[in-house]
C-alpha cells in the first residue's frame, strides 16, 4: 500500500492553548476523544489518495466532521459556518482557533468519494472499539429489530408530468455533456412541443390528444438514438462515464413509459396512445424521474409515505446500533432480516441468543434459518388464521407432519392436497361428498361445488413452536423489551435527521445512515462511562474533604 502524507496543521500556538484551556469539557466530544480513537479512517481511505500532488486533509479529521454535522443535524452550509465560530468543534477536530473553516464542496465531495461502504466499515471499527472495552461482545446477548420510514421529499407526479420530467432529464444531460449532439438533436427534431401548454380549460379530448403528442414525442427520441446518422456519434463517445449516464437517462425513459403507457389498440399500431389504468400498472413502478429508487410504503392501512425504511438492528443490553440499513419504502420489512442479522455476526463474530422483532419479520424460512444458526427469532404471529367471513379458522384443523394428512373439528381426515408455491404450502382438500352431510357444514364452508380447503404452510412446526414459546414467561419478557428499540428509531430519525432525506439517491441515504449509526453509538459509548450530561460543568467538583481537626488551644 502506498503510503500517504496528510496535510498537517500548524502546531498550536500559546494562544490555542490559553482558549481551549479555559473551555469546559464538552459532553459529547471531549468523552468521545478520551475514549475513541478515529486514527483507522486514516488507514481504510488512504487507497482514495494519490501519494504525489497536494496533501489532503486527514480521512480521520473529516470523520470527525460528518460525525459532528449529523449529531446536529446540519447541512454542509451549515457546517462550514458552524466550525468557523464554535470552539468545543475546533478543541475536538484538532484545529488552531485561527482556522478559517472548511468549504462545504470539500464536505460532499468526501462522501461521495468515500461511498457507504467505508462508512459501513467505519461504524464496524468504533463498534469493534467498543468490544475491544467489553462494552459488549456477550454471545447470550439480545439483539432487537425494527424499522422507520423516511420521508423522500418527492412531489407525486401524473403520468404526464413524469414522462416529461424524463424527458427533460435526458436533454438537460445531453446538452450539458455533449453539446454537438445536443445540436444535432435541434436540427433533427423540434423540441419547441415540450414547451406546449394545454387550453386554460381543457376538454377530456384535448388531455388525451396532449398525452397521446407527449408519448409520441419520447419515442421518437428513444428512435432518434438508435438512428443511422446519430448511433455512431453516440458510441464514439469519449467520456464513458457521461455515456453511462445518458444510457440509463434512457432506460429511465422507456421504463416509465412502459409502465404508465399503452396504445389504445393493440392491435393497431395508428391508434393514439392512452393511460394504464391504475390497476395495471406494475407494483414496484417508479414514481420520480428525479429521485427513481424512490417507492411508496405504508406503515399501516392508514399511514402511508412516499421515501425509504431504515431498518436497525440494537443490542438490548447496552443500546449500541450494530447495523443499519435503508430499503425500499414498499419492500417487505423480513426479507432481509437474516442479512441484516448475520453481517452483525460475521464482521464482529459475535452471535445473540435471540433476535426480537415485531410480526412483519417473523416469517417461516427466517425462524427456520435462525433455528438451524441456533439462535430463536421471538415475534408476534400474524392473525393469518382469522376467517372474515366466521367460518372455522385454519386453527381448528388439526395437521399431523408424520401422515401429511388434516383432520377437521368432526374427525374426518384428508391427505388430497396441491401445493402453492408462491405461498411455500399445500393447500388441503376435502372431498364434497365428505362434507355434504357433516353437521357443522354451515359453520365451515360456503362452498356448493366442491367441500372445504386449509392451506398449511411449509413452516407449520415453526409457527406451533413460536406459539407456545410466545405464551411463556420468557417469551412475554423478550417481547416486551422490544419495545426499546423505538426509542433508538426516534432518535435516529428525529434528533439526527433520519426522518427527512438531504439526497436523492438511495446510496447517498445509506451513506447518511451509516453515519447517524456511528453517531448515536459514540452517545452510547460515553453514557457507559457515566450519566450523559449534556450541561456543561463550568467549574470542577471539589475534592471530598475528610472532618476538620481542631487544635485545642491548652
Amino acid at each position: 500500500m502506498v503510503h500517504v502524507k496528510y496535510k498537517q496543521f500548524d502546531q498550536l500556538s500559546f494562544a490555542d492553548i490559553e482558549v481551549y484551556s479555559v473551555l469546559p469539557e464538552h459532553p459529547i466530544w471531549s468523552r468521545a476523544e478520551e475514549l475513541l480513537d478515529f486514527s483507522f479512517a486514516d488507514q481504510i481511505c488512504a487507497p482514495l489518495y494519490a501519494s504525489r500532488g497536494a496533501r489532503p486533509y486527514a480521512p480521520s479529521l473529516k470523520l470527525k466532521l460528518h460525525i459532528v454535522q449529523r449529531y446536529y443535524n446540519l447541512s454542509d452550509r451549515q457546517l462550514e459556518e458552524r466550525v468557523i465560530g464554535d470552539l468545543f468543534i475546533k478543541r475536538f477536530l484538532g484545529l488552531p482557533v485561527r482556522f478559517i473553516g472548511f468549504d462545504h464542496s470539500t464536505i460532499g465531495l468526501d462522501r461521495e468519494r468515500m461511498g457507504s461502504d467505508l462508512f459501513d466499515a467505519c461504524h464496524h471499527h468504533i463498534l469493534a472499539q467498543a468490544k475491544k472495552k467489553d462494552l459488549w461482545s456477550d454471545n447470550k446477548d439480545i439483539w432487537l429489530v425494527d424499522s422507520f420510514h423516511t420521508d423522500g421529499h418527492v412531489v407525486r407526479l401524473s403520468a404526464y408530468r413524469l414522462i416529461k420530467q424524463a424527458i427533460l432529464r435526458l436533454l438537460n444531460h445531453l446538452k450539458r455533456a455533449h453539446p454537438f449532439l445536443f445540436r444535432q438533436l435541434q436540427a433533427d427534431s423540434d423540441l419547441q412541443a415540450l414547451s406546449a401548454k394545454l387550453p386554460s380549460n381543457p376538454s377530456p379530448n384535448d388531455l388525451e390528444i396532449g398525452f397521446s403528442r407527449l408519448v409520441v414525442q419520447a419515442y421518437n427520441l428513444l428512435y432518434w438514438f438508435e438512428s443511422e446518422t446519430v448511433r455512431p456519434l453516440f458510441w464514439s463517445w469519449s467520456d464513458r462515464e457521461r455515456q453511462l449516464t445518458s444510457l440509463d437517462l434512457q432506460a429511465l425513459l422507456y421504463r416509465i413509459l412502459t409502465e404508465n403507457v399503452c396504445p389504445q389498440d393493440p392491435n393497431d399500431p395508428q391508434t393514439p396512445y392512452k393511460k394504464r389504468d391504475r390497476k395495471e400498472r406494475p407494483q414496484d413502478r417508479i414514481i420520480s424521474a428525479v429521485d427513481p429508487e424512490v417507492r411508496t410504503g405504508a406503515k399501516s392501512n392508514t399511514l402511508k409515505f412516499l421515501g425509504d425504511k431504515v431498518q436497525v438492528v440494537t443490542s438490548a443490553s447496552t443500546g449500541l446500533v450494530l447495523n443499519a440499513e435503508p430499503i425500499a419504502g414498499n419492500e417487505a420489512d423480513g426479507e432481509r432480516l437474516q442479512e441484516l442479522v448475520n453481517r452483525v455476526r460475521q464482521r464482529q463474530q459475535v452471535t445473540p441468543e435471540a433476535v426480537v422483532a415485531d410480526s412483519a419479520y417473523g416469517y417461516g424460512r427466517n425462524r427456520r434459518a435462525f433455528a438451524t444458526d441456533k439462535m430463536l427469532l421471538v415475534a408476534p404471529l400474524k392473525n393469518v388464521a382469522k376467517n372474515q367471513t366466521g367460518l372455522f379458522t385454519n386453527d381448528q384443523f388439526h395437521y399431523d407432519f408424520q401422515t401429511k394428512s388434516v383432520t377437521c373439528p368432526v374427525g374426518q381426515v384428508t391427505q388430497r392436497a396441491a401445493r402453492i408455491d408462491q405461498g411455500e404450502g399445500w393447500q388441503f382438500k376435502f372431498a364434497k361428498a365428505t362434507c355434504a352431510d357433516c353437521p357443522l357444514r354451515a359453520k365451515c364452508t360456503t362452498s356448493v361445488r366442491s367441500g372445504r380447503t386449509t392451506f398449511i404452510t411449509d413452516y407449520y412446526e415453526e409457527f406451533q413452536q413460536a406459539k407456545a414459546f410466545n405464551e411463556t414467561e420468557q417469551g412475554k419478557q423478550l417481547l416486551a423489551a422490544r419495545s426499546a428499540v423505538e426509542r433508538k428509531n426516534h432518535e435516529m430519525k428525529n434528533h439526527n435527521g433520519l426522518g427527512h432525506t438531504r439526497f436523492r439517491t438511495r446510496e447517498k441515504r445509506r451513506v447518511d445512515v451509516k453515519i447517524v449509526s456511528i453517531v448515536v453509538n459514540i452517545k452510547q459509548i460515553v453514557k457507559q462511562y457515566g450519566s450523559l450530561n449534556l450541561g456543561f460543568v463550568r467549574k470542577k467538583i471539589p475534592s471530598p474533604q475528610g472532618p476538620r481537626l481542631r487544635i485545642s488551644q491548652s
